[in-house]
């Protein structure tokens, strides 16, 4: 079925020491002039570790991107698992990074007015490591342990254009509920139409609200949540792809420092008391992060 990339079920442990640099580079990179400029597209050096994940092969003009994987070190990036596994008619088997407009033009920049991107990078994945106790494949509905990791078959090239986010540590292990947080992605493919302006093609950003799993089940969430789990709300129109990370923001010297990953979304209803609202669950990555750190080979320093 996947098209010769083996996916591979491993036991789980765990590491005591987490930390959010990866040895050696930086991560989650934050300049404090983009953060809060209210602007919708987000810049081409903004958010530099979103992927899009490729169903069939790189030189298919006709390749689908159903989701979004998130870079968190040169050969590795992580992604919801139903991206993995739920996807029966066809294999994930690239991610393109550094991709600012979501179109067919893997070979061209992306340039809206007079400010351009480089041309994305094409790289196709080697294997790809589903969470163990993931039960997709029996229930499409399961959202529970909704994460997989994707190794490359080469390392990424950094630049301004592509780089890492910084997963989670200790000190944001707390459940971010009450929360304006950052969502980043492309518009989800079902609101692509021929009447779609070029510019909303573009890489953008928005802000949810957490809540607590007491008010997302009042708001008819169908599905049992638990621990691993959070809730935000958005304006209904806010349809992003799976995989889009939900970002929070480490405060160093009274300075926002860097982004670290939060959350990976799961699932998103559209609540019947509440039309004009967007629901999302979020897959939390914390409790998963000596998971990420061994199928990933991370070295922490």
């Amino acid at each position: 079925m996947f098209g010769g990339i083996s996916v591979l079920y491993f036991i789980f442990a765990i590491l005591t020491t987490l930390l959010s640099q990866i040895q050696g580079q930086s991560c989650g990179k934050l300049q404090e002039s983009q953060l809060n400029n209210l602007k919708v597209i987000t810049d081409p050096d903004e958010f530099p570790w979103i992927g899009r994940v490729g169903y069939g092969e790189s030189s298919n003009v006709s390749t689908n991107f159903y989701c979004l994987a998130v870079l968190i070190k040169p050969r590795h990036a992580i992604l919801p698992a139903h991206c993995v596994l739920n996807r029966a008619e066809v294999d994930a088997l690239f991610i393109l990074f550094g991709d600012w407009r979501a179109n067919r033009n893997f070979d061209e920049k992306d340039c809206l007015f007079d400010v351009c991107a480089p041309v994305p990078e094409a790289i196709d994945i080697e294997e790809l490591v589903v969470h163990p106790k993931y039960m997709g494949l029996r229930n499409p509905n399961a959202i529970d342990n909704d994460i997989a990791v994707a190794k490359l078959v080469r390392s990424v090239d950094f630049s301004d254009f592509v780089s890492p986010l910084c997963l989670p540590t200790t000190k944001h292990k707390d459940n971010h509920i009450a929360q304006k947080l950052k969502m980043v992605g492309f518009i989800h493919w079902s609101k692509i139409s021929p009447n779609l302006r070029p510019e909303e093609e573009f890489r953008s950003k928005v802000e949810v609200n957490t809540i607590s799993q007491e008010y997302c089940i009042s708001l008819e969430f169908p599905s049992t949540l638990n621990e691993n789990h959070l809730c935000a709300t958005a304006p209904r129109e806010i349809e992003k792809f799976f995989g889009s990370p939900l970002m929070g923001v480490e405060v160093v010297n009274e300075k926002p420092h860097n982004f670290f990953l939060v959350g990976l979304p799961t699932r998103r209803i559209i609540p019947g008391s509440r039309q004009d609202t967007a629901l999302f669950v979020f897959t939390r990555v914390f409790p998963f992060q000596d998971w990420i750190i061994i199928n990933s080979d991370l070295i922490l320093s």
